[in-house]
């Protein structure tokens, strides 16, 4: 399959990049990101063949015609976000890509018959939204993905392009930002430090390893039906502690504290369980049943972003330590 990824070199596009070109995929990388700054979670696919990294701006629509038309992919993962931190633009720049990727698709589409037609897609993905009872303000962020979510939405009925919709929760895994939850607990708990859990551990929240969502995405491009939508999850709705604890359990394993003492030890939980958030639980049966996605699951998914911490944070100490 050729598959097209915008935002391919952010947390789940280099995610959905590895596992198209592991598997075989012709890729093409849509990101604004210097190619002159090395991506980590890019590193394992650089130079492979059938991949390519093209730095460009997804907004700009006569480029993403002429790359489109150029590249002619059966399926197109549009990933790509903004990163503006000024509310006028944040939804300037997410509109605008959003109109420049279905305006390029639509063109590309029209040039396509038979079974090439047939089997194009254009992939969307969605964070599920919390439940409106116990849901903060959306971010200006959140409120601008989700007003270029309706333009995809409305563009693709108005103009029959064969959109899939896909939506995940809390999606983690290997190369997370260092800001989120679980990359945050980890880098304390391999650096001996307490990890402070918020709200007494008890938000609660789907938990989805990003590998199975970038199966899921590659999976929706290849198989579902034009204007479908697919929610993706594991079954792991779980609270802060309870994730918390895993995490503890899986180091007891591999790495035990002297005199038997247990990794929980770094683990306090902290103040008011009357703030904790239960996230939206998504329902996967639809896309087992009608695509035939196949997680792996919570603990392997898991075990992955363990392997990938213990890498980061232990194995440079270790050198540096070896090296004085």
């Amino acid at each position: 399959m050729r598959v097209l990824v915008t935002g391919g070199c952010g947390f789940i596009g280099s995610a959905v990049v590895r596992l198209a070109v592991e598997r075989g995929d012709q890729v093409l990388n849509l990101d604004r990101r210097r190619k002159a700054n090395p991506v980590p979670s890019l590193s394992l696919v650089a130079g492979k063949p059938g991949y390519a990294r093209l730095e460009t701006d997804v907004c700009d629509r006569s480029m993403m015609r002429a790359i489109v038309r150029e590249f002619q992919p059966d399926t197109v993962v549009h990933l790509a976000a903004s990163t503006e931190e000024d509310p006028a633009r944040l939804f300037e720049t997410e509109i605008a890509a959003a109109i420049a990727v279905m305006e390029a698709s639509g063109h590309h589409q029209s040039k396509l018959t038979g079974e090439a037609r047939d089997r194009f897609r254009v992939v969307h993905a969605l964070r599920a939204e919390a439940d409106a009872d116990n849901a903060p303000a959306p971010t200006s962020a959140e409120a601008a993905r989700a007003s270029a979510a309706a333009v995809i939405d409305n563009w693709a009925r108005a103009h029959g392009l064969p959109l899939v919709t896909c939506i995940g929760a809390e999606v983690f895994g290997p190369y997370q930002s260092d800001s989120a939850f679980l990359p945050t607990m980890m880098a304390a708990l391999l650096g001996g430090r307490v990890f402070n859990v918020q709200h007494g551990g008890e938000t609660v929240r789907d938990w989805l390893p990003v590998r199975d969502y970038a199966s899921g995405l590659l999976r929706a491009g290849e198989v579902a039906p034009p204007l479908s939508r697919f929610e993706f999850s594991v079954g792991a709705e779980r609270r802060d502690l309870d994730v918390a604890d895993s995490i503890c359990a899986m180091l007891d394993a591999r790495s035990p504290l002297p005199n038997g003492a247990a990794w929980n030890r770094y683990v306090q939980p902290v103040g008011d369980p009357g703030g904790a958030l239960k996230g939206p639980m998504l329902d996967e049966r639809e896309a087992e049943r009608d695509i035939e996605w196949r997680p792996l699951g919570f603990h392997a998914g898991l075990d992955r972003a363990l392997s990938w911490a213990i890498g980061r944070y232990v194995r440079p100490q270790a050198a540096a330590v070896a090296a004085e």
